[in-house]
């Protein structure tokens, strides 16, 4: 069974943060999601890993610290209630 995940990536060249949505695999691996949350930046962009595979609530908590360069769309899903 697969479990959702965060990871959050800087695009190297605006500098701005941006979370992907993955799956936790069976072996300790995150498979993510061509598109981040906002749908803007691929996956394969020029890009460099700030963390990966953070359940939401860590992910929550790490966005917090590092503050405004997160683009706002992809972090405001970490607060959204689901019905």
């Amino acid at each position: 069974m697969s479990k959702n995940v965060y990871i959050l990536r800087e695009h190297k060249e605006t500098g701005e943060l941006h979370l992907f949505l993955a799956d936790k695999t069976d072996d300790y691996e995150c498979r993510s999601q061509q598109k981040s949350i906002c749908g803007r930046v691929d996956i394969e962009e020029d890009s460099r890993t700030i963390f990966a595979c953070q359940p939401e609530d860590r992910a929550r908590i790490q966005c917090a610290k590092i503050g405004r360069t997160i683009c706002t769309t992809c972090v405001s899903h970490l607060y959204v209630d689901e019905v």
